[in-house]
């Protein structure tokens, strides 16, 4: 179940970007890859480069990750998109940060205004 969210976060963050306005400003020309994964890596990188998303089952190569201890807490804390099952899984060392911290934020604003945005452009 796990993959299979992190590949539905990946058809959502492609669709905000060909379909959403308010996404595609925000994301504008950063070049930048996030990777979600456990410890044990299995998980999805999503690149963002020049305003288009992709994403890869490759996690060799990104800027920052979120790295949870096992694909069930993962699940269930993405699943639950609230800070607070975020915070709470930090607390119980289930979940740490690689790389800056800052970009991990960013990735959360981005998932945000790909969920909740109405600013659509018809193509």
């Amino acid at each position: 179940m796990y993959k299979l969210l992190l590949y539905g976060i990946a058809i959502l963050l492609k669709y905000a970007s060909r379909n959403n306005i308010a996404f595609r400003k925000y994301v504008g020309n950063i070049n930048l890859s996030i990777a979600i994964k456990t410890q044990d890596n299995k998980g999805r990188t999503f690149i963002f480069k020049n305003g288009r998303v992709t994403s890869s089952s490759n996690l060799k190569h990104y800027d920052a990750a979120l790295v949870f201890s096992d694909s069930k807490t993962a699940f269930k804390v993405l699943k639950a998109g609230k800070q607070d099952a975020v915070f709470e899984a930090a607390a119980k060392g289930k979940l740490y940060i690689e790389g800056m911290a800052i970009y991990i934020q960013w990735f959360n604003d981005v998932i945000n205004i790909a969920l909740h945005s109405k600013d659509t452009n018809k193509v």
